[in-house]
């Protein structure tokens, strides 16, 4: 219609209509582009906004997975320091038999964590999120949390050395009794419930085997240390990983 019109103006020289005909055209066309332009920031804020909610439960659900690995590990760790007391002692277990083995049991469990970082790598990828001060916030704290993918990611020794001493009867029970798993958070949970049951089988004879193994009390040693080591630093991956999200959930706010 319009080009129609042009024509019929330039077939009678109105060249003036010709102009006006020619700023309509050039008008819509700059407009549908800035029409244009701004639908696709707006969906690419859209996107972004989308990411930054994914990387805020990431990381709210990464630093929990810290938290809850520090709480696992001082009960192990704990257990792993009475049960090298005991082996550093030359008699054998009085009354405290059926505890100690708990104490063995606890001190050999690995909790082999991998920290999640699917939003992080998407998002990055797509070069969310824009600010850049987040965006280096973000690339350091996941370096951090990587850095602890590696640490009990390996069954120490002194977990395959131990179990060899614990018969089957003592196993179920304490599989059954003294450790549990908590399905919606897939967190394993460590108990002493079990006591009581391990009356019924040789606690101090497994105890005694234990103790006679020449290997077993450096293995523990190692197994103490690098869960000692892991107990030191998830407090500041908890810290650093929360601080992330705080800064990402402020950023939602402005990303619309």
């Amino acid at each position: 219609m319009l080009f129609r019109r042009i024509k019929a103006h330039v077939e009678k020289e109105n060249w003036f209509a010709v102009g006006i005909d020619f700023l309509i055209v050039v008008v819509g066309v700059f407009i549908g582009i800035q029409v244009a332009n701004w639908n696709e920031d707006q969906g690419r804020k859209a996107q972004e906004h989308s990411y930054l909610v994914l990387l805020h439960d990431e990381l709210v659900q990464n630093a929990d997975q810290s938290a809850r690995l520090l709480e696992y590990y001082t009960i192990v760790t704990d257990a792993g320091e009475r049960a090298l007391d005991f082996l550093k002692r030359d008699e054998a277990c009085m009354d405290d038999c059926e505890d100690l083995l708990i104490d063995f049991f606890h001190a050999s469990q690995l909790r082999s964590i991998t920290f999640e970082k699917t939003a992080f790598r998407e998002a990055t990828e797509l070069g969310f999120p824009s600010d850049n001060a987040l965006r280096e916030k973000l690339f350091t704290t996941y370096d951090l949390t990587d850095s602890f993918d590696v640490v009990n990611q390996v069954s120490p020794p002194f977990r395959e050395a131990v179990r060899e001493y614990i018969g089957p009867n003592a196993a179920r029970i304490l599989w059954s009794e003294c450790w549990e798993l908590d399905l919606a958070t897939v967190t394993e949970i460590l108990t002493r419930g079990c006591a009581e049951r391990l009356d019924a089988v040789d606690a101090a004879g497994m105890l005694r085997d234990i103790k006679r193994d020449p290997d077993i009390k450096g293995m523990l040693r190692y197994s103490l240390t690098q869960n000692i080591f892991a107990m030191h630093n998830y407090p500041a991956v908890t810290d650093r990983t929360t601080a992330t999200a705080d800064m990402v959930a402020a950023e939602i706010k402005t990303v619309r």
